[in-house]
């Protein structure tokens, strides 16, 4: 009997050590847990991705499972360990604090009879960052297709009309048909400028013209030209440059002023009270990039629509398409730039941008 309890000691013992050596130090950790009383006790744990959960071993063992999880992903994981503790290997991902993962149970097994679970945690969060980008793609690609044709066939007949209906403009002397017409030309246009962003889904670096360029005189031109807009929404835009010295990125000057008219346009129509004041930023972060801020103090955006503001087709406006906040984000990453909104309901929403400084530029400095 002693015998007996002597090698399970030391097969429990083997795999503990064969276990720990299996885990990456940074990417994994291991632990072990027992049933009691109806309830798994976790008894040991041991890596260094325990921290990145906001974890320690000492808050860890001696803990049971319903001190980590509640409500339905308490119920799940709860599942899962009685299925590890019934005998069977099991693996189930997560996700706490920004960081995902994958876990696997494996009972160890004396007599026929379960007297622990093994488990252990990788972290995965870069793979699925790397499977949604390739999900997004994928999906950006059929949108892509189907804009191609949708523009194609659109454009030609919109050509047509619009350039009757100016004719039509010109040649009458009939103030309420030209009130018509100059109704129905805004119509047109309006749908000349949605079926612009189908071309650019379909071939977003088409047409793409790159040069050095002052993002300071980008900056300044927006303003200039929202400025009147924003003006009847009693809104004032204003620019805050943090660097005397000239900030120069390799970009599509017109894109790039695209991006930031589309930004400060959803800022003025967030804007509901008066006298406020949206912001364009500039900052010299490093030798490497620049980060332009879009700063409004408006109604906010929830968590639940911030998620999705940059799938295709997902709006909130009445005559929104959809597909603004996807272009911009295309032609940053075009760029080989970052786009991130950070934003509080009620409290208003700021727009960061990061674009690569021009390579002749940071030779000189």
């Amino acid at each position: 009997m002693d015998h007996n309890n002597n090698a399970s000691n030391q097969n429990i013992s083997n795999n503990k050590i064969e276990y720990k050596h299996n885990v990456p130090s940074e990417k994994g950790f291991v632990f072990k847990f027992v049933k009691k009383d109806n309830n798994f006790i976790h008894t040991f744990s041991e890596g260094s991705f325990l921290k990145k959960l906001g974890l320690s071993s000492s808050s860890f063992v001696g803990k049971p499972l319903s001190d980590f999880f509640s409500g339905d992903q308490l119920n799940a994981a709860f599942y899962c360990y009685e299925t590890a503790w019934n005998g069977n290997i099991i693996s189930f991902e997560g996700s706490t604090n920004g960081f995902s993962y994958l876990t696997t149970l494996t009972p160890i097994t004396i007599n026929s009879q379960v007297v622990e679970v093994i488990g252990t945690v990788f972290e995965i969060t870069e793979f699925r960052k790397n499977a949604l980008k390739i999900q997004e793609l994928e999906k950006l690609s059929l949108i892509g297709e189907l804009a191609a044709g949708v523009a194609h066939e659109i454009r030609n007949p919109l050509t047509s009309i619009t350039g009757f209906a100016q004719l039509i403009e010109e040649l009458s002397n009939d103030e309420t048909i030209n009130i018509y017409l100059e109704v129905m030309l805004t119509e047109l246009n309006r749908i000349n400028t949605i079926v612009n962003e189908f071309m650019f889904i379909s071939k977003p670096k088409e047409n793409m013209d790159t040069r050095d360029t002052d993002i300071k005189v980008l900056i300044s031109h927006v303003i200039k030209f929202m400025s009147p807009q924003a003006t009847l929404r009693g809104v004032r835009l204003s620019e805050s440059i943090s660097s005397n010295s000239t900030l120069i990125a390799h970009c599509d000057p017109n894109q790039i002023i695209q991006v930031l008219m589309n930004l400060v346009q959803n800022a003025i129509e967030a804007t509901t009270d008066p006298a406020q004041e949206i912001v364009i930023s500039l900052k010299n972060t490093n030798k490497n990039s620049l980060l332009i801020e879009v700063t409004d103090k408006g109604s906010g955006i929830s968590k639940e629509r911030l998620k999705r503001l940059f799938e295709p087709f997902y709006t909130t406006k009445e005559k929104g398409t959809g597909l603004g906040l996807m272009m911009c984000r295309r032609i940053i990453e075009n760029h080989n730039g970052t786009i991130k909104i950070n934003s509080q309901l009620g409290e208003g929403t700021t727009v960061r941008i990061t674009l690569p400084k021009s390579f002749n530029h940071q030779k000189q400095d």
